[in-house]
């Protein structure tokens, strides 16, 4: 099928050699990845019950806190969190919070008690009823939904996209963060397969896939394509609209100086009931418990397109210009592995993967002599086994506290002793072997070999003199 190129004001026109390519031969993609590190599973299947993204992305952290919070069975199924700790972990806005919060209450999906001294809003999901407006796939009886079977509850809940929080801040909204984040899910699908970088970017599929209406995607691809990180173009005969991720400018986003609000910053995130999900994030479309595996072996159910009609306007209707250069060559040279503001090389844990590594040393350009001091205390961490999940997360959050000024190294006093014997060792090593090759040169330079061939002579004509002495009986 032949390309259709067009010009498109929201990127490049298909087939034309982006600006945004990298130039080097480092993949960022999985840098992307590393920097992202945790995520939330979202339910697609619960926007069909509740009719709202924001509050299916709610529901859907409120069922993973039931199910794997610190003494929510104790506590009658209630747990507590704070306004700024759903922030945190879902990006929502209080605003957002308040009206995804009554749409739950109305359905009576999830119940809200202040509880406590001083007293503290409190959460519980109502399982009971959430088994009743499931049931279509459940296949028992609601009150027998034991909820600590994971493939029975995946069953039930249906497939779940990876959710990164951390986009939300970067795209300015949870629509944009949830389609970036599915976005980046098929882009690694498609690489993964020696495809090019170019998705799909029908409404229909966007919305089977993640429950935005065309209205809501419109405003999500228009507030990405005005951060540089979003094309589309037309492809194809007949044309069709494809989108890609300008990932050299995701990922100068993602390691800039500005901070962002990660999912899974260690040292100063806010405090939770539990840990949220495993530490690895390159499995794609996951449960949100068992990160690491694909738990649901069912197809998925055929899902309703859309909720409510809305009119859909194209997306090139509005000229949206990216400013390439700068975001360009930052990347570029990040990639490439820049000299480091701190100066000197840095040493990195053995157990960090290279792509985590090479994030790292994106993450820590801004912090100067502090650098390797950084890397010391996390390598102590990792062989404590104190790291629960992603290095590059708990890196992070060792950034945020130096930053602060709260950062005192621990684990990593001993990481950096070793460090400096080792040092030591192999710069008297190096020494021995520099002066070795200077004194091999130099017993290779004819001046050096007639001085020893003298040397000889004479030492030969002192042995002849003492054996004729010896010879005649004269002492020698």
């Amino acid at each position: 099928m032949g390309a259709h190129v067009v010009a498109n004001p929201l990127g490049t026109a298909a087939g034309e050699a982006s600006p945004w390519e990298s130039p080097t031969n480092v993949d960022p993609l999985p840098i992307i990845l590393s920097l992202l590190g945790r995520h939330i599973a979202f339910h697609r299947r619960l926007v069909d019950l509740t009719d709202s993204v924001k509050a299916a992305l709610l529901l859907s952290q409120s069922i993973y806190w039931t199910r794997r919070g610190r003494d929510v069975a104790q506590n009658g199924g209630w747990f507590h969190k704070t306004t700024e700790q759903w922030t945190w972990e879902t990006g929502l806005t209080p605003k957002e919070q308040r009206i995804a919060r009554d749409a739950l209450k109305n359905l009576a999906l999830v119940d809200e008690r202040r509880m406590g001294v001083p007293p503290r809003v409190h959460f519980r999901l109502q399982t009971e009823q959430l088994g009743n407006c499931l049931s279509e796939w459940n296949t028992a009886a609601p009150r027998s939904v034991n909820w600590q079977d994971a493939v029975m509850v995946a069953k039930m809940l249906g497939p779940s996209v990876a959710y990164h929080r951390t986009l939300a801040g970067i795209g300015g909204g949870v629509h944009a963060g949830l389609m970036l984040s599915r976005a980046l899910y098929r882009t690694r699908l498609q690489t993964t397969r020696r495809h090019d970088a170019w998705i799909t970017s029908a409404a229909a599929r966007w919305s089977e896939e993640i429950g935005l209406s065309r209205r809501e995607q419109e405003s999500a691809r228009l507030d990405l394509a005005r951060l540089g990180v979003w094309e589309e173009a037309l492809r194809g005969m007949p044309p069709r609209l494809v989108a890609r991720i300008r990932l050299d400018c995701l990922l100068s986003l993602l390691s800039g100086d500005a901070p962002l609000i990660a999912q899974d910053a260690c040292c100063d995130a806010a405090p939770v009931s539990g840990e949220a999900t495993n530490r690895y994030v390159q499995k794609g479309e996951i449960s949100m418990w068992q990160s690491h595996k694909q738990i649901l072996p069912f197809p998925p159910s055929q899902i309703c397109p859309f909720r409510h009609p809305s009119i859909y306007t194209k997306s090139t209707s509005e000229s949206v210009q990216p400013q390439h250069g700068a975001c360009q060559a930052h990347a570029a040279g990040a990639l490439a592995g820049g000299p480091d503001r701190g100066g000197g090389d840095l040493t990195f844990p053995d157990e960090m993967r290279p792509q985590e590594s090479a994030a790292a040393r994106m993450l820590l350009r801004s912090s100067g002599d502090q650098a390797q001091a950084l890397l010391d205390e996390l390598a102590g961490r990792l062989q404590a086994n104190s790291v629960r999940g992603s290095p590059v997360a708990y890196l992070r959050g060792l950034i945020n506290r130096a930053k602060a000024g709260t950062f005192i190294p621990e684990l990593g006093l001993p990481i950096a002793a070793e460090r400096r014997k080792r040092q030591l060792a192999t710069e008297q090593r190096s020494a021995r072997e520099a002066e070795d090759r200077r004194q091999e040169a130099l017993r290779a330079t004819p001046e050096y070999q007639a001085r020893v061939r003298a040397e000889r002579e004479k030492l030969s004509q002192l042995r002849d003199d003492m054996k004729q002495r010896i010879g005649t009986g004269k002492p020698p």
